[in-house]
């Protein structure tokens, strides 16, 4: 009897199908990985300029709210002047709020 070379011609078609699916599974998959590869950098690129951009935005807040800017800009756009005296200074002793207090309470009841 004769073999026949079907089951040989199956398996090497049966083969090469795998193979050339294995391939095409690979080069998605790396057309995939490059394509993410990319983006990843894109994004690197935009988080490093609004990093950027908040280091100039906080440095500026800095120089506006400087009391510096604050002082020159209150006396030459608005004509304000500094209050050179010192501020007034109350001093108590508790002991005589406390006496003080007694009385008022005597002299209430």
């Amino acid at each position: 009897m004769k073999k026949s070379s079907k089951p040989t011609l199956f398996l090497i078609f049966t083969l090469l199908l795998i193979t050339a699916l294995f391939a095409l599974v690979s080069v998605g998959v790396k057309l995939k990985y490059e394509q993410y590869v990319l983006q990843k950098d894109k994004l690197e690129k935009i988080y490093k300029s609004e990093n950027q951009k908040k280091i100039k935005l906080t440095a500026e807040y800095q120089t506006v709210t400087s009391e510096e800017r604050i002082v020159a800009v209150a006396k030459s756009d608005l004509g304000m002047i500094r209050n050179i005296e010192a501020p007034l200074v109350v001093k108590y002793e508790n002991q005589k709020v406390e006496n003080l207090s007694e009385t008022l309470k005597e002299k209430y009841e």
